[in-house]
This record gives structure tokens, sequence and C-alpha cells, in this order.
């Protein structure tokens, strides 16, 4: 009978010894997402943005928008993607300003992770709209419908697309 406990303990501490070596099979990590994320990372209203100076009625917001998603942002041309001023007002919203991202661009597309695009989306406000009394207005990302050949990338994050600005 001791030969036997004896035995089984000597089993037990071999077994341990082998488990404690082997490694303990992790599962797998996060699936990386195929995906971009044009994100609006910064704005500034501006009192003399490029170009002719503002009218009484006019407004331009600086913008800064940069891909934080992991992979390069692509399109076929600048009218694929555009940043807009919109003003909530009672009756729905109204888009006052746009421009095309890139701003400079023509052609193809491309926008590297951690890459930013800057500009200005120059607008002029509606009636009985001013800079010191106005309702909220917003920074948006937008993104052209399908079509042949095209299709609105997958975008990592939308809640990013949107940002709340205040005219000067």
């Amino acid at each position: 009978m001791r030969k036997l406990l004896a035995a089984a303990a000597v089993f037990c501490m071999a077994a341990t010894h082998v488990s404690a070596q082997s490694p303990i099979p992790r599962p797998p990590g996060p699936p990386v997402a195929l995906c971009t994320d044009l994100a609006i990372a910064g704005w500034n209203g501006s009192r003399s943005p490029p170009g002719a100076p503002l009218a009484d009625n006019e407004v331009a917001i600086h913008f800064q928008v940069r891909n934080n998603g992991p992979h390069t942002y692509t399109a076929p041309d600048e009218n694929k993607q555009w940043i807009s001023l919109v003003v909530t007002t009672p009756s729905g919203d109204q888009q006052i300003g746009v421009n095309v991202l890139p701003p400079s661009g023509s052609g193809a597309v491309s926008l590297a992770r951690g890459a930013s695009w800057r500009g200005h989306v120059r607008a002029t406000l509606p009636t009985g709209v001013t800079r010191r009394a106005h309702p909220p207005v917003r920074l948006q990302i937008n993104y052209a419908p399908a079509s042949a050949g095209w299709s609105a990338p997958v975008d990592c994050n939308i809640t990013n697309n949107q940002r709340s600005v205040v005219l000067r």
C-alpha cells in the first residue's frame, strides 16, 4: 500500500511539473477592425478665412478631419466625402456651408491612418440667425450614397462624425 501511495505522489508531482511548463492556450484577441474612421478632430471659429473678408451675415469655421481608424481611407474622388455646417432650426436641419474633403483635392483621395485634412467651411447665415444669437450648429462629415463602383466605407466610430460648434 505504501508503494502505491508513493507512486501516486510521484505521479502527481510529475503531472504538476509538466502542466506548469505547458502554456495554457489563450483565447484569440479582439478582431482587427477592417474600417477607417474619419473624425472631426478639431474646429475653431474664424473671422478671417482665406479669400474675401466675411460679410456681416457670414461665418467661417476652420476644421481638422483626422483618420482615427486602423486603415487608410480611400475614395475615387473628393466628391465622395464632405464636411458641412448644419443649423438646427424649428423647421429642421439646414445645411448652410459645405467643403469637399480634402479641401484642395481633385481626383483619387487617400488619407493614411493618423493623418489629417484641414480647411474652412464658409457659410451664409439664414435670416434671423446671427453669430451671437443662433440655434444649435454642428459640423458634420457626410458620405455620398452608394452608386456604381462606390460604396461608403465602414466607419469604425460614427459618433465622432459630428461636433457642436459656436459661431463667432
